[in-house]
Parts: structure tokens; C-alpha cells; sequence
């Protein structure tokens, strides 16, 4: 049977377009590195690669995320590592002010430097990342949420609000991008314990003019009780000595149902139902500043005591037959200026505890941010690798195939070749 010479040539043709388009297709794949570009050259592995590629493209996202959030967060443990600092030398300082053989030379130089502790305070409060005060909350703040008030300082305001600025998302786990003034700074503190500001305008007020005080040793409210002072609105009344349930001493009437106690030795009467400070004559506060012996009362219903203040050493003592009063209250018996330093270390210990509290929780979402990077970095490198497989060319193959495919290619147009030179009389001559 004879083969129709169109159809040696056309199958000859067919098989050349087809060496020639795999030959220009690895030389493609060879030349740009890529084995897989379009979705016809492999339609399972395109549809896995493009999977990877938005995989990749989330994790990036992600990774970029994490980084955002861990510079905010170390901006804020900056700012909280400068507080601690800074209130490891006022406690330094205070400790020098208990020295009572301190010049005023020397009074001078311990106020000066407080002063620019609270200026420094004032900086950190108002602390920025990329815009934002860190501090602030969620508050649209325009300028400084911190303001010093007075020059020297007397006090702050903060025109922020208490709630953190967020949380991020990243690989699954929730990460808190900030901490509250409050937390950081022991500002209008639940306990009554004075803020960071306070504790140093306090500690600069005594340094600068020395108050001599006898506050309680302890709350004077019985467990579970609160002993009211003045309070807005009338209710709850004010507590008065004959609520023993409220003390935690139970208050003890002297000879006629009174209570006198001695300051500097100048009796002091108060009635067995006189409330501790309902703002009234009668009351415990009020009996004492009216007492002429230049000492003055003040009670704090935030922590449960009260303070007797002097300008210069006092005592108190119960006067013979006049009851328990100072028992009740808690007091010493002595008023120095050494108290005063003393309950300003224990203030400057509680600021200080409550910022490294902060910071180790700051601390912890750090570390929470730093393993969800290292976790992402590990898998975008992984997932890249696999993308890598799918798309890149694989060389020493490709060229051997190449290769193959060219002499393949050579072949068939040598052959054509050869053919094209036959005519009839060559097939009849056979």
C-alpha cells in the first residue's frame, strides 16, 4: 500500500510544529526561570500555587502587623523603663531627706531634682508612637493628655481616657497593643494610693517645707466595714464613734462618756457619739483643728486613716480616764518629720510595684509578639520554598530535556529535508 506523499509531509509538519513549540517552551522555561506561568501549563499545580501566593500574602500582612504592634509596645516599655528609673532615685532621695542634719543647701538641691523628676514624668505620660499617645487610651487627643499644673508643679490633669487602644489579631492570637494611664501610673488607684505624680509633688512638698504628722498605722475600718467621713449627698451618714461594729478596735468611752486624748499636753475632749468627719464641730477632725495646739486632722475615707499635722514635733496620748481614742485611730503618739518620709517610701514602693506589674505584663505580649513572628517568619519561608518548587523552572532537567528535544528537532527537519528532495521518478525507480 502506497502512503500518500501529503501525507508524509503533513505528519512530518504535525510532528516538527510540535518539537518546535516544546523546544521554544523549555527555552521559555530556562530563560525566565519559571516552569509554570499559566494556568494551561498545569492547571492543579497553578490552582495550589495561587493558594500559596494568597497564603503568603496573609502571613506577610500578618508579619508586617507584628511589627507594628511590637515597636508600640516597645515605645511603651521605654517609657514605663524610664518611670522605674526614675522612681528608684526619688526612694534614693527620700531616704537622703530622712536625714534630719540635712542644709538647706541640701533641701534646695533634693527639691530642684524633683522637680525635674515630675517634669520627666510629665514626658513619659504623654509618651508617642507614630503619632499616638500610648498612654492616652482611645481618647482623640490633639495635645499632651498630661499638663502639669503650677510652676513648680501642684498637680496634673490628664484629659485621656482608661481604655487600652486595642487589640491585633496575628496568626489566630489576640495581643493588647497598649496598657492604661491608670496601670502605669497608679492614677486614681482603686486603693486610694497616691499616682506617681503625687507621690513626688508629695515628696518635694515635705522636703521643701517639713510637716510633722502622726497618721494611723493601719486602716481603722473593722474587716468588711467602711467608716464614712463626709459624704456627698448625706448618704451613707458618716460614721461616729458609737458604731463599734465599724473599728477595728472597738472604741472605749473614758470617765463621763467621753473621749479626751492630750496634744502637747492640751486636753482635747470629743463626745462618744461625735462622727470622725461629718464637717460639723463636734466631729473628731473638727474638735482637734479648733484645739489650739496648732495641730490639725484630716481623714482619708480612701484609706481608711487619719493624719495629725504640725509644724513642728508634737505627742498624743490618751489624757488619764479619757478612753482608747488613740488606739482607735491607729496613732503613734509622736509626730516627727520622719513619718512623713517614711509612708512616702511606702507610697514610692507601691508606684514603683505598680509599674513593674505593667511592664511585665508589656513584657509578656512582647514575648507573645516575638514567638508569633518567629512562627510566621518560619512558615512564609516554608510556604515560599513549596511555592518555589511549583514555580520555578527545574534546570538540569529542563536542560536535558532541552537538549533531548532539540536533536529530536534537528531530526525531523533533516528527514523533512531529505524528503522534500525525493520526486516521482525516485518512488518509481524503487
Amino acid at each position: 500500500m502506497r502512503i500518500a506523499t501529503s501525507t508524509i509531509y503533513s505528519q512530518q509538519t504535525t510532528a516538527i510544529d510540535n518539537q518546535s513549540a516544546q523546544y521554544a517552551q523549555l527555552g521559555q522555561e530556562l530563560s525566565s526561570g519559571i516552569a509554570v506561568s499559566e494556568p494551561s501549563d498545569d492547571p492543579q499545580q497553578i490552582g495550589q500555587d495561587l493558594e500559596l501566593h494568597a497564603t503568603i500574602a496573609t502571613q506577610t500582612q500578618q508579619s508586617t502587623d507584628a511589627t507594628a504592634a511590637t515597636n508600640q509596645l516597645t515605645q511603651t516599655d521605654s517609657a514605663l523603663n524610664g518611670l522605674t528609673s526614675l522612681l528608684q532615685s526619688a526612694n534614693s532621695l527620700a531616704e537622703e531627706a530622712a536625714n534630719s542634719a540635712l542644709s538647706s543647701t541640701d533641701r534646695t538641691a533634693i527639691v530642684s531634682q524633683l522637680n525635674d523628676m515630675i517634669g520627666e514624668a510629665v514626658s513619659y505620660g504623654n509618651t508617642q508612637y507614630n503619632g499616638t499617645y500610648v498612654f492616652a487610651g482611645t481618647a482623640s487627643a490633639t495635645t499632651a493628655p498630661v499638663q502639669a499644673v503650677g510652676d513648680p508643679p501642684t498637680s496634673i490633669t490628664f484629659s485621656g481616657n482608661e481604655e487600652t487602644q486595642g487589640q491585633v489579631l496575628i496568626n489566630g492570637q489576640s495581643v493588647s497593643l497598649s496598657t492604661t494611664f491608670q496601670a502605669a501610673f497608679n492614677y486614681n488607684a482603686s486603693d486610694g494610693s497616691p499616682s506617681v505624680y503625687q507621690v513626688l509633688i508629695n515628696l518635694r512638698n515635705q522636703v521643701q517645707n517639713p510637716q510633722y504628722t502622726d497618721t494611723s498605722q493601719a486602716s481603722i475600718n473593722a474587716a468588711g466595714q467602711v467608716v464614712y467621713g463626709q459624704q456627698v449627698g448625706g448618704a451613707p451618714a458618716p460614721t461616729t464613734l458609737s458604731d463599734a461594729a465599724a473599728f477595728s478596735t472597738t472604741p472605749t468611752p473614758g470617765t463621763g462618756g467621753n473621749y479626751t486624748i492630750d496634744i502637747n499636753g492640751v486636753p482635747v475632749t470629743i463626745g462618744a457619739g461625735a462622727a470622725i468627719d461629718d464637717g460639723t464641730p463636734t466631729s473628731v477632725v473638727q474638735e482637734i483643728d479648733a484645739s489650739g495646739t496648732g495641730v490639725t486632722a484630716t481623714y482619708d475615707a480612701a484609706t481608711q486613716k487619719i493624719t495629725l499635722t504640725g509644724t513642728t514635733a508634737f505627742t498624743v496620748a490618751d489624757a488619764s480616764g479619757g478612753g482608747n481614742l488613740t488606739e482607735v485611730l491607729g496613732l503613734s503618739g509622736t509626730g516627727d518629720s520622719i513619718q512623713p518620709i517614711s509612708t512616702q517610701l511606702g507610697d514610692i514602693n507601691n508606684a514603683l510595684n505598680v509599674v513593674l506589674n505593667t511592664r511585665a505584663t508589656v513584657g509578656a505580649n512582647l514575648q507573645q509578639l516575638s514567638s508569633i513572628s518567629s512562627q510566621l517568619q518560619t512558615d512564609v519561608t516554608d510556604n515560599t520554598n513549596v511555592e518555589t518548587g511549583i514555580e520555578d523552572t527545574p534546570v538540569a532537567a529542563t536542560t536535558t530535556e532541552f537538549t533531548q528535544t532539540q536533536t529530536a528537532l534537528e531530526a525531523a527537519y533533516a528527514t523533512t529535508t531529505r524528503l522534500e528532495q525525493q520526486t516521482l521518478l525516485n518512488y518509481l525507480g524503487q
